[in-house]
């Protein structure tokens, strides 16, 4: 729903089973529309995934295109589904050092950058609540939204699902009192998974 011929790249995870090559800048020159997100090995990934990397985790079972797998991937895929991802999540300092980083980023970007910017990072947050309560990766925006019902209020829920549909038309208008919102949003999503949820906060 955000893909736009002129000025969107390609986001791709590209995953080894043994060791990962070292010609990932030379893919990068070649094909510039190409992002490479991750060019790792499947121990590598699961490793991000256990320190905190719940975008990964969520991606991978839920959003991502597969154009090419193997037996292994999917052997991957299956062992990942089995993963309770708050039972084995290692280190939660890795979340807390993202949420600074992207605020201080919505902080600094503007119009349709900063849409762009906060609507993911506000969206797997409530993901993560949904999944800490039901333990199901759901990715559909609405759904999740409204299963956090007794932490955003009417309001907030409005402006998440209205931010989604702006980022989508490539809006540029993003006002400071849709950041002082947005921030104010991830402030209390970051409070509910850190510390009321996981209990890490300031460890």
């Amino acid at each position: 729903g955000y893909f736009d011929k002129k000025k969107s790249d390609y986001d791709i995870f590209v995953i080894f089973k043994d060791k990962t090559p070292k010609n990932r800048k030379e893919i990068e020159k070649k094909f510039p529309k190409i992002s490479l997100q991750y060019f790792c090995t499947t121990e590598e990934l699961m490793r991000k995934i256990n320190e905190g990397h719940w975008s990964i985790y969520i991606t991978l079972l839920k959003s991502a295109k597969v154009l090419y797998l193997t037996k292994g991937y999917k052997k991957f895929l299956n062992e990942l589904k089995k993963v309770d991802f708050i039972e084995q999540l290692m280190d939660t300092s890795a979340m807390e050092l993202k949420a600074v980083k992207e605020i201080k980023a919505l902080r600094e970007n503007k119009g349709y950058r900063a849409a762009k910017w906060i609507f993911p990072a506000i969206r797997k947050r409530i993901q993560l609540l949904t999944y800490i309560k039901t333990r199901k990766a759901i990715w559909n925006i609405k759904k999740v939204v409204n299963k956090n019902k007794d932490i955003l209020n009417k309001e907030e829920r409005k402006f998440i699902i209205n931010l989604d549909k702006r980022v989508k038309n490539r809006e540029n208008k993003f006002t400071k009192e849709d950041r002082k919102k947005s921030i104010e949003i991830l402030d209390k999503l970051n409070y509910e998974i850190l510390i009321k949820e996981l209990g890490s906060f300031g460890k």
